[in-house]
Parts: C-alpha cells; structure tokens; sequence
C-alpha cells in the first residue's frame, strides 16, 4: 500500500501514486502536496470509508426538498394528476420521518467514530435540527394519515417547508464538521 499524502492548500488526502500534475480537489501544483500519516486505526477507518451516514442523509434532503413543491402543485392545480400526486405526496410524506431516524442515527454513530463525544457545540445544534426535521416530518405524516391531504393542505404545506428548512440547516452544519477527524 501506498504512503499518503495531503494537499496543504486545501487538505485533500489520497495515495501518494495517485497524484497527477494538480490537486484534484483545488487545482494547485502537486508540491503542494506533504507525507500524511492516518491517526486513526484502521478498523475505525474501514467504518468510516463505509460512508453510511454521507449516503442516508441524502435520503431526507431529497425528500424534504421534494415535498414542498409537490404540495404546493397540488394546491394550486388540484386537477394536475390530482390522485397521482395525492399518492406521491402521501408516500414521500410516510418515508421522510423514517429515512430522518435512519440519518439521525447513522449521524450519531459517525460521530462518535469520528469525534468521540456528542456533546461538542456543533453537534448539539444538528442534533437539535435533526430532531426537530424529525418532529415535523412526523407532524406532517401523521396530519395525513389522520385528515387526508385535502383538508390539511396548508398545513402540510407549512410542515414540509419547515422540513425543507431543517434539511438545509443540516447541511450547512455537516458541510462545516464534513472534515473534522479526531485521532
């Protein structure tokens, strides 16, 4: 196995027989680049190259930003594929709060792999929006199931848009920790 090595202007990390004429991550000159030692073992490593909570949580981003417009279409042209987008809306809305549990939790186990601690400040606050996206989304499905769409249209309407903004906040949070790695 290759030794590894990392950008200093950027600090992009890949194998050192991988590197080309630039940095593929910010384009500068290879001499940027440094010898990089892992400071984590290697079974701790394996699960975080799994990569389990960076795919999950796309699950509830898509699906929080899809419900809103999906909504607010059926609002406006109720006649527009009107059973149609009745059911999609239904199903995203039943699948939102269990793909939100599934990112919740991987978030948490991610975490703790890679910072050893949960209660740091920024992983407070997403944790606090990652619970909040799951309230809402949960309010929202159970308004359907318990009123149907038609009568609590606004109403989801109001929810998903809080779900959509939860969604975002989560990822501007994760963007910041996305490189942060504790030995």
């Amino acid at each position: 196995m290759s030794a590894l090595v990392r950008c200093r202007a950027c600090g992009y990390v890949m194998r050192e027989v991988k590197v080309r004429d630039v940095c593929p991550a910010c384009g500068f000159k290879k001499s940027v680049f440094q010898p990089h030692e892992e400071k984590i073992s290697p079974r701790r490593r394996f699960l975080l190259d799994l990569d389990a909570h960076p795919i999950l949580v796309h699950f509830p981003q898509c699906f929080a930003s899809i419900l809103p417009p999906l909504v607010a279409v059926h609002l406006l042209l109720p006649d527009f594929y009107g059973p149609e987008l009745a059911a999609v809306i239904g199903f995203v809305s039943l699948v939102l709060p269990l793909s939100v549990v599934g990112a919740i939790a991987s978030g948490l186990f991610d975490a703790s792999l890679k910072l050893k601690r949960l209660d740091t400040p920024a992983l407070v606050c997403k944790i606090a929006a990652g619970v909040a996206l799951l309230l809402l989304s949960a309010a929202n499905t159970l308004l359907i199931l318990l009123w149907g769409l038609a009568p609590a249209k606004l109403f989801i309407l109001g929810l998903s848009l809080g779900c959509l903004v939860c969604a975002i906040l989560l990822g501007m949070m994760g963007k910041k920790l996305i490189a942060a790695i504790l030995p």
